[in-house]
């Protein structure tokens, strides 16, 4: 999460995950054989009791060539003070190969639990900027 472990009241916090493609390698029977999970749904709940579903892990703020605070696909704004926990679940779709054939996919998908994220939400009263907010109004803190 941007920023890393805390929040700031009625200002965009930005959730993502990195999870990608995995393949697990394996004999079965004597044959080569392997098991591909693929990330396809993240289901964040941000501790508020607010949650969200995606069909992308999200980005960091850098990535996306934003500022911070900025509002990403995947941020979250939270409207009160407090310490949360934000908990996400991926979903995988899983296939399988085995002995060189083609991959075969399995219905459902496993849903996997991240690491839980404990952040505090705080007020602020001013933010250092490059300019005031008389100058520029879209600012953070503005």
């Amino acid at each position: 999460m941007e920023p890393d472990g805390w929040m700031i009241v009625g200002l965009d916090t930005n959730f993502y995950s990195i999870a990608g493609v995995q393949i697990h390698d394996g004999t079965l029977l004597g044959q080569p054989a392997a098991v591909r999970f693929t990330p396809v749904q993240w289901r964040w709940a941000y501790g508020d009791g607010a949650s969200a579903k995606y069909g992308t892990p999200g980005s960091a703020w850098a990535s996306h060539g934003i500022l911070e605070f900025d509002p990403t696909p995947t941020s979250h704004v939270y409207a009160t003070r407090g310490t949360y926990t934000i908990t996400l679940t991926i979903d995988f779709r899983a296939e399988y190969q085995f002995a060189g054939q083609s991959w075969t996919r399995i219905s459902g998908l496993l849903a996997v639990p991240a690491n839980e994220l404990v952040a505090t939400v705080g007020d602020a009263k001013t933010v250092l900027v490059e300019r005031d907010c008389a100058q520029n109004p879209g600012g953070p803190g503005c």
